[in-house]
Formats: C-alpha cells, structure tokens, sequence
C-alpha cells in the first residue's frame, strides 16, 4: 500500500518537476550567446564557491557515484536558498547562475528528466566561445582573481546530463 501511494504522489511531483525545468530551458533559449557565456562564467564560480563552502560536495558534478535521493534533495534546497538570497539582494544573474545548479541536480536525481537536464545543458553550451572573456571581464570588476578551478573548469558538463544530438549521440566538438 505504502509503494502504490508513493508512486501515485512521484507521477505528479515528476510532471510538476519536469515543467521547472522546461520553462528554465525556454529561458536559456531566449538568451544570446555571449549573454549565456556571462551565465555560464558566473554559473562556474557559484559552484566553485558552493563546493568551497560545503553547500555541495567537491566535484559532486563530475562523478557517476551519486549520493541518495535524500541528500541530493538537500543538497538542491541548500542551492535554492543560495539563489533566494541573491534575489533578494537583486542579483538575478547569480540566482540564475544557483539554479543551473539546482536544476541540474533535480535531473539527475530524477532519470526521467535527464534528457531535459542535456536541452538545458545544450543551451548553456551556446555560450561557452563566450565565458572565458566573460570571467576575465568579471574577475576585473570584482578587483581579485578567481579561483583557479573556475578557469579550469568553466566548460564542465555535469556526467550523465551531456547533450545529445536527434541521433542520440553526444556532439562532437
């Protein structure tokens, strides 16, 4: 009973989940390359920052072991606070920047939005012949250098939510 009641709640807290996203992706799509390139810096840093300060795990993108669904869970709503607060400080392009985070979790907490996690990553991708001159222009304005993972790891594509052509394959670059 307990089984059947938990998968009759999942359907519809999967489509609600899958909607977020989706209008996250109609947002990026709407966004000019070398606007996403400033997303995609910006996204970098907060992560860095975010693994730095243990929001997340260290190159918690970047390994085919996940945690369990809970701690992914927390993990997304630590992230969604981040971005809270920077929209109460008016910061929208940093809460834009937390959200990939969050959303990127969620699709991979969740195989069923994985595809969507790869439409949105395809969309940021846009912008990476764009991020390094947006760090640059960022780490000016902020006056201090940026860590060293963020210029390593600035075009990092989380596993398992690589994009992938109509064929299904990755696209070569």
């Amino acid at each position: 009973m307990k089984n059947w009641l938990m998968d009759l709640m999942q359907g519809p807290a999967q489509k609600s989940a899958g909607r977020e996203v989706t209008r996250f992706i109609e947002g990026l799509r709407r966004t000019p390359d070398r606007d996403m390139g400033v997303i995609v810096g910006i996204a970098t840093v907060i992560r860095i920052n975010m693994e730095v300060h243990g929001v997340i795990p260290e190159r918690i993108f970047q390994t085919d072991t996940l945690p369990s669904t809970n701690e992914l869970g927390v993990m997304q709503m630590r992230i969604n606070e981040t971005a809270r607060q920077f929209r109460k400080m008016r910061n929208a392009a940093d809460a834009t920047g937390a959200m990939i985070w969050s959303y990127s979790l969620r699709c991979l907490n969740v195989p069923e939005l994985r595809p969507l996690g790869g439409e949105m990553w395809a969309e940021l991708k846009r912008g990476f012949p764009h991020a390094e001159e947006a760090l640059d222009e960022g780490q000016e304005r902020v006056g201090k250098p940026f860590e060293a993972r963020v210029w390593e790891e600035w075009s990092m594509i989380p596993l398992g939510l690589e994009p992938v052509d109509s064929n299904g394959l990755e696209p070569e670059e």
